[in-house]
């Protein structure tokens, strides 16, 4: 990743802390817009080959997103204020970012293996764990 990309060196992104929140579906439920985020701004040099998988990546992300039977319920308004408590401002390498995006994806492929519905209302999840003091600089 680091010898393709656009933009170099260290990145600094909004995103879901698994081990903290320790609920798969919850944390995808959460984590789904911040990677559409992490997707939108992440660039490879013009026609290398993390570029053309990127769009791929991007696409992938879409059909999700924009499936008109969506397979992520979207969260209703106290479950979206409660699940925003949840993100942490991350500081990595690239490559690290990619890896956590590689991560998300196998997750949401293993619940969708095992038929997830993502209907479950996550806001005691979030409550539960995101509303306490928070600790600085944990890492993901």
């Amino acid at each position: 990743a680091d010898t393709q990309m656009q933009h170099p060196g260290r990145v600094s992104f909004k995103f879901i802390n698994k081990m903290q929140l320790n609920d798969s579906v919850c944390y995808v439920k959460a984590a789904f817009p911040l990677l559409g985020k992490i997707l939108e701004r992440t660039e490879f040099k013009e026609n290398s080959s993390n570029a053309k998988k990127m769009q791929m990546v991007r696409r992938m992300y879409s059909l999700i997103d924009e499936s008109f039977d969506p397979c992520i319920r979207e969260e209703d308004e106290e479950e979206r204020k409660l699940s925003q408590m949840c993100f942490e401002e991350f500081t990595t390498s690239p490559y690290e970012m990619l890896v956590l995006v590689k991560q998300f994806f196998q997750d949401i492929n293993q619940l969708l293996q095992n038929q997830e519905t993502f209907e479950r209302d996550c806001s005691q999840v979030y409550r539960r764990t995101c509303l306490g003091p928070r600790k600085a600089g944990a890492s993901p």
